[in-house]
């Protein structure tokens, strides 16, 4: 079945389900022989507060081998954040009014919640 960019960023953004902050509670699946658990380290890079510049891809493959399954027709979607978020044992953000603590480069641009230049 062929998921959409649009459909495959929703299903990381929908990781927030498994997410609790401030106070993080354990959301890493049990990698790498078989991931069972609740994933929310997508959705925790997508929201990093001090992640600025995002590039991402799509690929194609055949035959992929997934978890015992064969993929025909692999569609990947691959991004990749600067700078890094995801440091164990911190959150994404802070609690605080929105664009409180954008860093002075950003010349305090405010949208959606967002710094902005």
């Amino acid at each position: 079945r062929y998921r959409s960019v649009m459909d495959m960023v929703k299903s990381w953004h929908q990781e927030k389900q498994h997410y609790s902050f401030p106070h993080p509670r354990e959301c890493n699946p049990r990698c790498p022989s078989k991931c069972s658990g609740s994933v929310c380290s997508h959705y925790t890079q997508m929201v990093w507060a001090t992640s600025s510049r995002l590039g991402c891809a799509l690929g194609t493959c055949a035959n992929v081998r997934v978890w015992g399954s064969t993929w025909r027709h692999a569609i990947l979607l691959v991004c990749n954040y600067a700078i890094k978020g995801n440091w164990l044992g911190e959150a994404p953000y802070k609690v605080g009014r929105p664009c409180s603590a954008c860093p002075p480069t950003y010349g305090g641009g405010c949208s959606n919640n967002m710094c902005f230049t």
